[in-house]
C-alpha cells in the first residue's frame, strides 16, 4: 500500500476533539502497517509542508514521531495540501497496488479551492489516475461535513467521522482498513 496522511494542521484542529484525537487514531493504522507499505505525511494550515515521504509502514517510531510532532496553526489552505499529497501519492505509486490518500480535517477549507463544485472537479479528475482518497472528518464546532463527504464521495474512497477514540478504533479497525483494499 502506498498511503499519503494528508492532515490538517490549521488553526482550527488546535481542540483535543481534532488533532489531538486525530494523532492517537492514525496511531492505531500506523501499527497495523507492514514493510511492504510505504508511508507518507502532508499537512496543510497557511502552507503545505512534506513531513514524511515514502518511509516503510514497518519503521513505526519514524512514523509515530511525525504524527506526534504535528502542531495546529495557521489558515486552512486545503487546496495545496491536496495538490501536494496527490503529487507524493504519483511519486510512490505502486502499480497494482493500493494508492490512497487519507485526508484528516475538520473540512474548514477557507484559503484556496474552497467550493464544493471545484472540490468535486479536482478530486474526480485525480481518481482517474488510479489514487484514490478517503476522508477523515475530526471535531464539532465549526465542522464542514459536506466538503469532506463530497471530497470522499468524488475520490472513489470513503468518509468516516470521527468524535471520540472508540470511534475511531472502529474506523481504524474495521471499516477503513476494509477500504484500502
Amino acid at each position: 500500500r502506498n498511503l499519503v496522511f494528508l492532515i490538517d494542521v490549521s488553526g482550527s484542529m488546535g481542540s483535543r476533539d481534532k488533532l489531538d484525537l486525530l494523532q492517537e487514531s492514525f496511531e492505531m493504522l500506523v501499527n497495523e502497517l507492514g514493510s511492504d507499505d510505504r508511508i507518507s505525511i502532508v499537512t496543510y494550515a497557511s502552507g503545505e509542508e512534506l513531513v514524511l515521504e515514502g518511509v516503510p509502514g514497518n519503521e513505526t517510531r519514524t512514523i509515530l514521531r511525525a504524527l506526534r510532532g504535528l502542531r495546529a496553526a495557521g489558515s486552512t489552505n486545503g487546496e495545496r495540501g491536496l495538490e501536494m499529497a496527490y503529487e507524493v501519492a504519483e511519486r510512490n505509486f505502486i502499480e497494482g497496488g493500493v494508492n490512497r490518500i487519507i485526508m484528516a480535517s475538520d473540512g474548514d477549507l477557507n484559503v484556496g479551492m474552497t467550493s464544493e463544485s471545484d472540490l468535486y472537479d479536482y478530486v474526480q479528475a485525480k481518481r482517474e489516475t488510479g489514487i484514490y482518497l478517503s476522508v477523515l472528518g475530526f471535531g464539532s464546532g465549526n465542522y464542514k461535513d459536506t466538503k469532506m463527504e463530497t471530497l470522499a464521495d468524488n475520490g472513489n474512497g470513503s468518509y468516516h467521522y470521527i468524535d471520540c477514540i472508540d470511534e475511531a478504533e472502529r474506523v481504524f479497525s474495521e471499516r477503513l482498513c476494509a477500504n484500502l483494499v
